[in-house]
């Protein structure tokens, strides 16, 4: 009988350290889970602000690309201005004496040449 009481005994006692060992086992896979988290929880920020700045890059480029443009499309329409008011301006000197002529013989016609 007292050698079963010891073999139970020795039986507990495996059992509790099997324990601690499972419980220490389970601390340490803790441990590592919540230290791989962290990882990839900064993993996961650093991608973040990576993939904000090229956000910002690419916008900054597109806005750069559209104020080129606008600054195309001011010069070919200043240019444009230009090139009309010269227009304008040769028509004007080209036809401001047939013009004058022309409304001096109507002020004539109409209130006759005194």
């Amino acid at each position: 009988m007292i050698g079963v009481k010891k073999l139970v005994l020795e039986a507990l006692d495996k059992i509790r350290e099997a324990e601690e060992q499972v419980e220490k086992m389970r601390q340490a896979t803790k441990a590592e889970i919540s230290t791989y988290e962290e990882t990839q929880a900064e993993k996961f920020k650093q991608k973040q602000v990576e993939s904000q700045e090229k956000v910002t890059e690419l916008l900054q480029t597109i806005e750069s690309q559209q104020n080129e443009q606008l600054e195309k499309q001011k010069t070919i329409l200043l240019s444009e201005a230009k090139k009309q008011t010269e227009e304008f301006k040769e028509k004007y000197e080209k036809n401001k004496d047939s013009i004058i002529d022309y409304v001096i013989e109507r002020v004539k016609k109409i209130y006759g040449s005194q």
